[in-house]
């Protein structure tokens, strides 16, 4: 067929050639359908001579394993014939093999060890006029801007623009200055700054990101840059054809071609739709400044429309939220700016699968995707014989995937001021310049504590403790007392109040700055005021102020928490005091300039009552303390013995259910207003409920730990993440096989001398792409990912994920305080697995969260969980739950769920277990609803919790403005329970008047918890046994048993 077209001379066209036709009902002329020359593909010399084709060898294989066995025996054999390896191709050759070889030549280029010179010079432009175009924008180096930041930023910018409010734009605005300092000039129009700043975090987010391997460095060389744009750049010669064939796509231009580099990404390889067809080499043009983001991550589609803006756009926006090009070069021009380093101008010639295309003749700047039934539109240019509303030809596609980048031109304009280009040294600041520095008294008279009461209330696996502290300022002048009051991690405080000399002050939620505020005033005028303040998630500060001399302070504190669940046992654990660290930093913070001493819960005094009330009957329950107790089948009430005291290893009650894995629903209903707080238990056991699936030890086919060596990961995370794989490794299973992946970009050995910029970007859909090439042969893979989350290709990153969920479970574990928690978050829920932070500040609990992780990794586990509230009522307000998008469900791993569902007393659990779906409906009896506050505060805090550690959208973006726009519901929600959140504090003034008495004991005996007065005590002699953590190991694991260290 091919030779007859030839032969009769028969005219090509593309099948868009048919529809146009079609649409306009006759037959058009050919000359503007004629399919355009494709880009240079290796000729006629590159294919075998003429003859017969032999096939040398085909071998089938039943399993992957076999398949790399297969290999790795044909390789020998040709190295035995005579074959010699060979690490470089001509470019030409390189186009041969298939798109999946490519793209591991592709890599091989970027572990390259030396530059050409041209290339070197490239690097250094692009990267010096991204980073020069910032210097004179922000007040602050980029490299103290995280990325933390730029999605808060974007998240406060797309809230601002959806917001009609003066008032409200302003405050969003205001705190968009904050996080980003600027020296330019705001716009007056709201919707041109929103634009401007919008794009401004585009260019810092592709800065930070392919600066992650350099920022290090003082002084980064162009091999590193290099690197880290993860693009290959090749200088392409004047005399090779691949240079002739794309000077003809420019020939009308008026300019003089400097250098033409050919650029090939890898994540384009895979993911470009060559399948759609209609495949032209079209050009764009934007500004040099955009070529490191470009590079790195590829074009981009436009943030927000062109009509809500008023911004110059570089592509118009004639045809909507596209990405634009042109096939005619006078066109790009006009929207290219000559660098500011050496005058050149930069232009992309990108290969574009237009498929199917329409023409429009009209402008619509309403479009954000393609007709339906088209992948493409063409805005046609007005002619003497067509009326058109373009002024030039415009392609816009709407899908990235579209676009495969193929080369870059370095040219110049007549007129252009061209300049010889040095690249420079940035200069280094000592970091102890900025670091501040005072002499603190860490060490301060301690005022001992001389009581400790606590009152408890469990309700399934929730919790509410009333703790009293009494103590007494023995000094002769008034002090400031710090108290460091220890918490669990999951605890929140809903209470504050302060008893002393006679006066009663109750604390009041209220946001921070006035809180402080108050504060501040109240000791200026010589009044009492307590301060309280969130610091750590396991440390609350109390902060009294002017306590008079031989005063003596009772202090009463409230907060609510969950429960553990440990091996079928619910535990309830109360510290005893705090890590050194906690204390210290505790009298950092100044807020009134006197004495400061520090108060430490180790004390002689100690009273604990607690209430048990429980769906299911209540078995072996034991203490850590001597303990009294009365009992019925489902409630109990305990009451330290006489003589108790609380060391610093606390204290600790533990007790089983009879039915716990049966899933339960409690409802509230709050005693003032119509509101109704629900809350779902479930802790399944599949194994028991005849339920198969993938997981468990003897279902799991292999563990892989994916340990990132990217630059941010270096020294004391990097140490952290290898403690953390050592502790995985001694409490998973010996029989399960393991793997363990150090990855960055990648590397094809690891030695001990490797340089800085070995240690690059984290590309971690290399390690994934490689392993879904080899998925398990039955079971399931578990992948336990040591990383900070900032990785490169989010969106391919997680489509991996996505697409080998039904046989790899990817479990994740965040290290670092500028971990991109929420890219974690997203990983693990995609991947059917958990989500872990290891906060340095908190190693106390880094071996309870490791035990977790690998409990789930070892269980039975389902995925794409969904929750469904049955509301009896059509017109009641949608449901609120937290957290808001659940994560997998695992066997013998409870998980709690929180709403405020008006008139809801049923639920139902949808989940996917290994291709089968399961469905649980959820209804609660009538000894499961109550009348109170106590699910209300722990919903509050369940949504407050959510909001700060959550996923409340897909995007980061999204999801920061989604926070941007609940901020004041979060706060009014803190408020109105008393909720301690980022934003408030709980704050107390009592002003002096009258001497009085304040009777403790009264105050104390009024928090009531025995809910059995008609029966006797049962003193209690069995103790709980604590589960004490292995201590960790320094030494890093090297080789034993099945494990093997694999470096990608």
């Amino acid at each position: 067929r091919q030779r007859s077209v030839q032969k009769l001379q028969v005219p090509v066209v593309g099948t868009q050639y048919v529809w146009s036709c079609l649409d306009q009902g006759h037959l058009l002329p050919l000359t503007e359908h004629s399919l355009t020359p494709q880009l240079p593909y290796p000729g006629s010399e590159f294919l075998p001579p003429s003859g017969k084709m032999v096939q040398d060898k085909l071998v089938f294989c039943v399993t992957s394993e076999d398949a790399v066995e297969a290999y790795l025996q044909l390789m020998k054999e040709m190295e035995t014939e005579g074959y010699r390896k060979t690490h470089t191709l001509s470019p030409e050759v390189e186009r041969l093999p298939s798109y999946s070889l490519q793209q591991l030549l592709l890599e091989e280029k970027l572990n390259c060890s030396t530059l050409s010179q041209e290339v070197g010079v490239f690097v250094e432009l692009v990267w010096t006029e991204a980073l020069g175009s910032l210097n004179n924008i922000l007040t602050v180096p980029v490299s103290r801007i995280s990325l933390n930041d730029v999605s808060r930023e974007e998240g406060l910018l797309l809230q601002a623009q959806k917001t009609e409010k003066e008032d409200e734009v302003k405050a969003l605005l205001e705190e968009v200055n904050t996080l980003l300092p600027l020296r330019m000039i705001d716009p007056p129009s709201k919707h041109k700054l929103v634009s401007q700043k919008l794009d401004l975090c585009q260019l810092i987010r592709d800065i930070v990101n392919v600066s992650e391997a350099t920022l290090g460095s003082p002084s980064p060389s162009s091999l590193g840059k290099y690197r880290a744009l993860t693009c290959s750049i090749e200088v392409v010669p004047p005399q090779n054809p691949e240079f002739h064939v794309v000077s003809q796509l420019l020939k009308d231009g008026p300019f003089q071609i400097q250098q033409i580099l050919r650029v090939s990404r890898g994540v384009e390889l895979q993911l470009f739709r060559e399948d759609l067809g209609n495949i032209k080499p079209l050009l764009h043009s934007t500004s040099p400044s955009s070529f490191v983001g470009i590079l790195s991550r590829g074009l981009l589609l436009p943030r927000v429309g062109v009509e809500q803006h008023g911004i110059e756009r570089t592509d118009i926006g004639n045809l909507g939220g596209g990405i634009y090009f042109s096939d005619s070069v006078k066109t790009s021009v006009k929207y290219s700016k000559p660098s500011v380093t050496d005058g050149s101008r930069l232009l992309l010639v990108c290969e574009v699968a237009l498929g199917r295309c329409k023409d429009l003749l009209k402008k619509d700047t309403t479009l954000t995707c393609a007709p339906d039934g088209y992948h493409s539109v063409h805005g046609v240019q007005r002619s003497p014989n067509r009326l058109s509303e373009f002024e030039d030809d415009e392609f816009v596609v709407y899908n990235t995937e579209q676009i495969r980048l193929k080369y870059v031109v370095q040219y110049s304009l007549e007129g252009d001021e061209l300049k010889e280009f040095h690249e420079g040294l940035e200069s280094t600041k000592n970091p102890l310049e900025e670091m501040n520095a005072g002499l603190l008294d860490s060490s301060g008279q301690k005022l001992p504590l001389q009581a400790v009461n606590v009152r408890c209330k469990l309700m399934d696996l929730l919790c509410q403790v009333i703790i009293f502290q009494t103590y007494t300022n023995q000094s002769a002048v008034p002090i400031e007392a710090k108290y460091v009051f220890p918490l669990e991690e999951t605890a929140a405080v809903c209470g504050f109040e302060a008893f002393i000399n006679g006066k009663h002050v109750i604390g009041k939620v209220k946001e921070k700055e006035q809180a402080r505020k108050e504060y501040k005033q109240a000791i200026e005028k010589g009044h009492g005021a307590y301060l309280m303040d969130q610091d750590a998630p396991d440390v609350f500060t109390i902060s009294v102020g002017n306590l008079p001399p031989g005063a003596t302070v009772l202090i009463k504190v409230t907060f609510i928490t969950e429960l553990v669940v440990r091996s079928g046992s619910i535990v309830f654990s109360l510290s005893g005091s705090v890590a050194p660290w906690q204390q210290r930093a505790a009298l950092y913070q100044t807020t009134q300039v006197r004495h400061c001493f520090l108060i430490v819960f180790q004390i002689l005094e100690f009273c604990l009552s607690m209430s048990i009330e429980m769906p299911y009957e209540i078995i072996n329950l034991s203490s850590s303390h001597g303990i009294k107790t009365k009992r019925t089948d489902c409630k109990a009430v305990i009451s330290t013995l006489p003589g108790q005291t609380l060391g610093s290893e606390g204290l600790q009650v533990s007790f089983s259910l009879s039915n716990i894995h049966m899933p339960r629903m409690w409802v509230e209903n709050h005693p003032d207003k119509d509101s109704q707080a629900c809350m779902l238990v479930f802790y399944p056991d599949f194994k028991s409920s005849g339920v198969s699936g993938s997981g468990g030890p003897s279902n799991v086919s292999d563990v892989v730990i994916l340990l990132d060596s990217s630059r941010s990961m270096q020294g004391d995370t990097m140490l952290n993440a290898r403690r953390i794989a050592l502790q995985v490794l001694k409490s998973l299973d010996r029989s399960l096989k393991i793997n363990i992946i150090s990855f960055s970009t990648g590397q094809s050995s690891l030695k001990l001398s490797d340089t800085p910029e070995n240690l690059l970007c984290t590309d971690l859909w290399r390690p994934l792409r490689s392993l879904s090439l080899l998925p398990p042969c039955r079971g399931v893979r578990n992948i336990l990912l040591l990383s900070d989350g900032h990785v490169q290709n989010q969106p391919l990153t997680l489509q991996l994920v996505r697409e080998n969920s039904s046989h790899t479970r990817l479990f994740t574990c965040g290290l670092s305080l500028t971990a991109n928690r929420h890219m974690l978050r997203a990983l693990a829920q995609a991947g059917g697995g958990t989500y872990e932070f290891f906060d340095t500040k908190m190693k106390h609990t880094w071996t309870e969260k490791v035990r977790a992780q690998v409990q789930r990794m070892e269980s039975l586990g389902c995925r794409s969980v969904a929750v469904k509230w049955q509301q009896f009522n059509p017109t009641a307000p949608p449901p609120v739950q937290a957290p808001s998008q659940l994560h997998a469900l695992f066997s013998d791993c409870h998980t709690l769920l929180y709403g405020f569902v008006p008139h809801c007393t049923q639920a139902t659990l949808y989940a996917d277990l290994s291709g089968q779906e399961i469905k649980t409906m959820v209804s609660t009896t009538e000894l499961q609803k109550t009348k109170g506050t106590f699910l209300h505060k722990l919903t509050a805090r369940a949504i407050i919790r959510d909001y700060e550690d959550g996923i409340l959208a897909n995007s980061e973006a999204e999801h920061e403005g989604k926070k941007a726009e609940i901020k004041t519901y979060i706060i009014e929600l803190s408020k109105e329970f008393s909720i301690l959140s980022q934003f408030t504090s709980f704050v107390a003034i009592e002003e002096r008047l009258d001497t009085g008495f304040t009777d403790i004991p009264k105050i104390i005996s009024e928090e009531d918890v025995d809910i059995l007065p008609y029966m006797g005590w049962t003193e209690e002699k069995l103790k709980a046994v604590h589960i004490s953590s292995a201590e960790e190991d320094e030494v890093w694991l090297t080789k034993k048993g099945s494990i093997k260290s694999v470096v990608m």
